[in-house]
């Protein structure tokens, strides 16, 4: 898989792109998206923004099922937690590549730019993961079925929730 050990990472940054789901042979949702990441330096009183850098993501499973469900989408704001890792694959033209990305292990809507919506239930988990989450006070995504844990936007189902 790897020639260099999975690295734990945290990120924050936007969202650069819309998300667009598939689905692996065995049914399970993958979500590849990239995260930019601006530093910001004040100069004689003013903040401008400085270098950024673009680090690829990707999640699977009912993590991905969420980011869709939650209406994530190009410029949401979101701190991610994972292992950073190089994954090998060759080409149609026999050609054979790296790329270094973020697995997405945990992942929420930054609370600094936007507002999040968190349903708490018990019981059986639902079979289509929902929440609700406004950003920047004009886009909001209404849906309020979908649990999460304490303090968490996106809780694992197997995790007992407080």
């Amino acid at each position: 898989m790897a020639t260099i050990n999975q690295i734990p990472m945290s990120i924050m940054g936007n969202i650069t792109a819309d998300l667009e789901p598939k689905h692996t042979a065995g049914g399970k949702t993958v979500v590849s998206f990239r995260v930019a990441q601006s530093s910001a330096t004040e100069r004689n009183g003013r903040w401008e923004d400085g270098e950024t850098t673009y680090i690829r993501c990707v999640a699977y499973g009912a993590m991905a099922d969420h980011m869709v469900a939650s209406g994530m989408r190009k410029g949401t704001r979101i701190v991610a937690t994972g292992r950073y890792v190089q994954r090998d694959y060759q080409t149609e033209a026999g050609e054979r590549r790296s790329v270094y990305e973020l697995n997405v292990d945990d992942l929420g809507a930054s609370v600094r730019y936007a507002t999040v919506q968190i349903t708490k239930v018990t019981g059986a988990f639902p079979q289509q993961p929902q929440t609700g989450m406004t950003e920047g006070g004009d886009r909001h995504a209404q849906n309020t079925d979908w649990p999460a844990g304490p303090g968490a936007v996106f809780a694992n189902p197997t995790e007992p929730m407080i």
